[in-house]
C-alpha cells in the first residue's frame, strides 16, 4: 500500500512505543526474584542473570536464517514427500535408517532449562500439551505409537511397535513388539494399547483428538491390535505420534495427584521426582527396548533434571556459566552469550485465537478483521526480531498440505480501513469521541497470555494493544500463569460433549454451540487468548481437529460459515480428512484453510524461529517441531 503522512507517522509512533515497551520489560528485569507460583493475571517478576557471558560464542555450521519461510523452505521441505509417495509411507511400516553403534556420551548427566515449570508430568493428564516445558510427559517418558523422522519425514515406529497395514479405510493393524514393558513392569500388549487408545480418541478427554480425531482400540490378539476410526483415516500413522500410553492397571487405581506427578509410560526415561518450583528429575529406563529409529536409540545420558526460567538472558546466562547444558529459546540477542547455540523453526505457529461464539464484539466478522488490519505486523517483526520472522496469515507452517499463497498471506496493515470496519459493525459507543480517545467506554477486548511462552510475546502484544487503542478499541493485556492460561485454551464447544450411559458420545449438544452459555472451567467470554500451535503432521487435518471443529475443547468454530459441496463446515472437515492422500485431498483441504484464512477466527503472526543455547560439547540437532528427546542427545570429550 501507499505509504502516507498519516501511515508512517503511526508506524514511526509504534515504533517509539515498541522501544519503550522494550525498555520498560528490561527495567524490570532488575527486580528481585519472585516466588515460584506468580500470582494470577499477572506479569512475572524477573531474575537476576547468573553470570556475565565471558567469550563469543563459537561459530555455527549454519548461520541464522533471514526468515522463517527461508528456513522451512530450506531445511524441512526439501524431504518433505509428495502425495503419492507419503501415501506409499503410510500404508506400509517404513525400514528406519540404522542408528550406528550404542551411543557413546562423555558425561551422563543433564540439566535442561525450560521457559516454565510443566503445569502436570501426567501424559493423560490436561496439563501435559505439546510444548517444550511438558516434554517430559509428552515425549521422554512415553513411548507414541509412531514418529516423524525430522531428516526423511518418514513415519517411523518407536518401541513398542513393529509394523502396521492398513485393512480398510476406517481401521489400522499394529503389531506390537514382544518384551516391552512399562516403567513399572506391568506387559505392554495389545490391552495396554486399546487402553491409551480409547483414551487419545476421546474428544472429552484425549489430548491426540486434535491429530486423528475420534478412534478407539480392539484387541486381535496378544500382540495385535487395531486402531478403528469413526471416519476414514489413511494418514493415521501420521498422526500417531501423539497417541501417548500409560501402564493400565496403575492409572486405574492411582490418586488424581499420582496421576498428576506422573507418567508410567514405556519411554526412554522415567520419572524419579518433581520438586514444585525447583526441578524434576528423570533417570534412564533401564528396560528400554530401542530399535534401529534414531528417536528410539538407547540412552547414553542416564540421568536428565529439568529447571525453569522465565527470562531468555537468564536461560542463556545458565548456559555460559555452565549451570546448564541446554536451553530453550534464548532469543537473538543473546547468541553471543552462550558457548554454542542451534536455530531452526519449531513447528508452532504463535497466534491469537478468538471468541468467535460468545463475545459480543469478536462474534462479528468485521470486528475481527478490523483488528487484523490494526496489527501493524510487520514493523513489529522488525523492531521486536530484527526482521527474522515472517507475517502469516494461518494457523499452520508453510509445507502443510491445504496451506499455499492465497491462504498463508498475511492481512496487510490499513487503520483507515479497520476504523470504517469498527464503525460499521457498531463497536463504538454513542459517547465514544475520536478526538479524546476514551476508548474504554467501548466493550472490551481482552489478550489473554502467558508471560514467556514465546520470545517477546509479551513486548508484542503490549504493542498490539498500543495500536488497537489508537483505533478507539478498549484493549487491554491480561498475563495467566500456566494453569489459568490452560482453563482459557480449554473452555471452548468440545465441553459440550457427553457421554451416553453405554459409553458412546453425544454430540447433539456440541453441534449447537452457539446457542449455549460460555462452558466450565471460565463459564464467560475468553476473549482472545494466545497459543504456539504446532502441527507435525503437516496436514490441515490436525488444525481442523483442534481449533475449528464443534468436539474439541480448544475450539470457538463452530459451524460458523459453509463449507465445500453444500456441506456444513463439520461436514466438510469429516469429508477432507477421509479423502486419501492426492489432488482432490489437497483441494478440499486448501478450501478450508482459505475459509479460516477469510474469516479471521484466528489472528496469526509467525512460526516460531527457536534459538536453543547449548554447551560446548553437546550433541544435538533441532528437528522441525517442538518435540525434545534426550535420549538422541550425547556428549563429546
Amino acid at each position: 500500500m501507499r505509504l502516507t503522512f498519516g501511515t508512517a507517522w503511526r508506524r514511526y509512533s509504534l515504533i517509539l512505543a515498541v522501544l519503550v515497551t522494550l525498555f520498560a520489560v528490561a527495567c524490570g528485569a532488575s527486580e528481585a526474584p519472585s516466588a515460584p507460583a506468580a500470582p494470577a493475571d499477572t506479569a512475572m517478576q524477573q531474575e537476576q542473570p547468573v553470570a556475565q557471558p565471558e567469550q563469543p560464542a563459537q561459530e555455527q555450521e549454519a548461520a541464522v536464517p533471514a526468515d522463517a519461510r527461508r528456513l522451512t523452505e530450506t531445511r524441512q521441505f526439501e524431504s518433505t514427500p509428495t502425495p503419492e509417495a507419503a501415501m506409499a509411507s503410510a500404508t506400509a511400516t517404513p525400514v528406519p535408517t540404522p542408528t550406528p553403534g550404542a551411543a557413546v556420551t562423555s558425561k551422563t548427566e543433564i540439566i535442561f532449562v525450560t521457559q516454565e515449570e510443566p503445569v502436570s508430568l501426567g501424559t493423560f493428564s490436561d496439563g501435559c500439551s505439546g510444548n517444550v516445558p511438558s516434554t517430559i510427559c509428552e515425549e521422554i517418558a512415553t513411548d507414541p505409537f509412531t514418529w516423524i523422522d525430522s531428516t526423511t519425514f518418514e513415519v517411523v515406529p518407536l518401541s513398542g511397535v513393529e509394523t502396521w497395514s492398513q485393512v480398510d479405510p476406517h481401521r489400522w493393524r499394529f503389531k506390537l513388539r514382544e518384551g516391552v514393558t512399562f516403567h513399572n513392569g506391568e506387559p505392554w500388549n495389545a490391552e495396554a494399547a486399546k487402553f491409551g487408545l480409547d483414551w487419545s480418541g476421546d474428544p472429552t478427554s484425549g489430548g491426540g483428538y486434535g491429530f486423528h480425531g475420534p478412534i478407539g482400540g480392539e484387541v486381535v490378539d496378544e500382540l495385535t491390535v487395531d486402531v478403528v476410526c469413526e471416519n476414514a483415516c489413511p494418514i493415521f500413522p501420521r498422526t500417531a505420534i501423539f497417541t501417548p500410553f500409560q501402564a493400565p492397571n496403575w492409572y486405574q487405581n492411582a490418586s488424581d495427584d499420582e496421576r498428576e506427578l506422573n507418567t508410567i509410560g514405556t519411554g526412554p526415561y522415567q520419572v524419579v521426582k518433581w520438586t514444585p518450583g525447583v526441578e524434576v528429575e528423570i533417570e534412564a529406563f533401564e528396560d528400554y527396548k530401542p530399535n534401529t529409529a534414531f528417536d528410539a536409540q538407547a540412552p547414553a545420558i542416564t540421568r536428565a533434571f529439568q529447571v525453569w526460567r522465565g527470562e531468555s538472558l537468564v536461560r542463556a546466562a545458565m548456559i555460559q556459566a555452565g549451570e546448564a547444558d541446554w536451553a530453550v529459546d534464548i532469543g537473538f540477542e543473546n547468541i553471543s552469550e552462550v558457548p554454542a547455540y542451534k536455530t531452526g523453526t519449531n513447528n508452532e505457529v504463535f497466534t491469537l485465537v478468538a471468541d468467535n461464539i460468545w463475545h459480543p464484539e469478536l462474534s462479528k466478522k468485521d470486528v475481527r478483521k478490523a483488528l487484523a488490519l490494526g496489527v501493524d505486523c510487520q514493523t513489529l517483526m522488525e523492531v521486536l526480531y530484527d526482521g527474522l520472522q515472517e507475517c502469516i496469515g494461518n494457523i499452520s507452517q508453510w509445507g502443510t498440505v491445504g496451506i499455499n499463497e492465497s491462504n498463508y498471506a498475511d492481512y496487510g496493515y490499513d487503520q483507515d480501513m479497520a476504523r470504517e470496519l469498527l464503525a460499521s459493525a457498531g463497536y463504538y459507543k454513542p459517547d465514544y469521541d475520536p478526538s479524546s480517545n476514551n476508548f474504554d467506554v467501548n466493550e472490551e477486548i481482552r489478550i489473554h497470555t502467558r508471560a514467556d511462552r514465546v520470545y517477546r510475546g509479551l513486548e508484542m502484544f503490549e504493542s498490539v494493544v498500543a495500536g488497537w487503542r489508537d483505533l478507539g478499541v478498549n484493549a487491554h493485556v491480561v498475563v495467566l500463569e500456566p494453569n489459568k492460561a490452560r482453563e482459557h485454551r480449554r473452555s471452548g464447544c468440545g465441553k459440550f460433549v457427553t457421554k451416553n450411559d453405554d459409553g458412546s458420545q453425544n454430540r447433539e449438544i456440541a453441534l449447537a454451540c452457539a446457542d449455549q452459555d460460555p462452558p466450565p472451567p471460565v463459564g464467560s467470554s475468553t476473549h482472545y487468548y494466545e497459543t504456539a500451535t504446532s502441527n507435525e503432521a503437516l496436514d490441515m487435518q490436525r488444525q481442523l481437529y483442534l481449533r475449528n471443529s464443534c468436539f474439541n475443547v480448544n475450539s470457538r468454530v463452530c459451524n460458523l460459515a459453509p463449507g465445500f459441496d453444500g456441506m456444513s463446515f463439520e461436514e466438510s472437515i469429516n469429508d477432507a480428512v477421509a479423502t486419501p492422500l492426492g489432488p482432490e485431498r489437497l483441494r478440499k483441504m486448501e478450501y478450508l484453510a482459505q475459509i479460516i484464512h477469510d474469516e479471521y477466527w484466528f489472528l496469526p503472526f509467525f512460526v516460531s524461529v527457536q534459538v536453543y543455547g547449548m554447551a560446548p560439547n553437546l550433541e544435538w540437532e533441532p528437528r522441525y517441531d517442538p518435540r525434545i528427546r534426550i535420549n538422541t542427545m550425547r556428549f563429546t570429550e
